[in-house]
């Protein structure tokens, strides 16, 4: 449902949404078991299959991240909502942590407050963590597929840190969304394009 303070997705958001639901599902469950390339005493085919294909649907995975950020750059209205740090967008974060510590939830589409703050944030973060993973690509290739030099550490440290702030981004969109949609099924209207 969308309130009188709120705008409905526009058609390609909700395209690039269902994406990068899919690829970073991938991605934080395929890193939970892969192993790289260069590992190979006691390392079954699969773990190795599954860091090459984390490598590939991150690549993907980064695309449709600049896509996003062009679609963001083209429309006032969702940079408003993803970045709500001024006027009535920003107002809205106090009155929806207000109605949260009573039950109530923001109504959905794009409006700030603090739906809008913490899908600013996801987005900043599968954004690094997609810069430093096409950062390892270059360097895994560059190497010829052997383990980099020393300088890999640098992105994989930040990768790596990063890759925690998405898991608890992860888990706490799915869990929001779906106490949203117990109340308010319309709010999964962002998956039908």
């Amino acid at each position: 449902m969308h309130g009188s303070d709120s705008l409905p997705w526009p058609r390609s958001v909700k395209w690039l949404h269902i994406f990068l639901a899919l690829f970073i599902t991938f991605q934080l469950m395929s890193e939970l078991d892969m192993k790289a390339i260069w590992k190979h005493v006691g390392i079954s085919a699969f773990r190795h299959f599954l860091f090459v294909s984390h490598m590939w649907v991150g690549m993907a995975s980064t695309l449709v991240i600049i896509l996003f950020w062009l679609v963001v750059a083209g429309n006032a209205q969702l940079r408003a909502h993803l970045f709500p740090y001024h006027g009535v967008y920003l107002q809205r974060i106090g009155k929806d942590i207000q109605g949260a510590t009573r039950g109530i939830f923001p109504p959905a589409g794009m409006r700030g407050g603090l739906p809008g703050l913490v899908h600013g944030l996801g987005l900043l973060a599968i954004s690094a963590m997609g810069a430093s993973g096409v950062v390892m690509f270059v360097m895994i290739y560059a190497a010829g597929g052997v383990k980099p030099g020393d300088a890999y550490g640098i992105p994989h440290a930040i990768h790596s840190l990063i890759a925690n702030l998405v898991w608890a981004y992860w888990w706490g969109h799915i869990a929001m969304a779906l106490l949203h949609a117990l109340r308010t099924p319309r709010i999964l209207r962002i998956f039908i394009p």
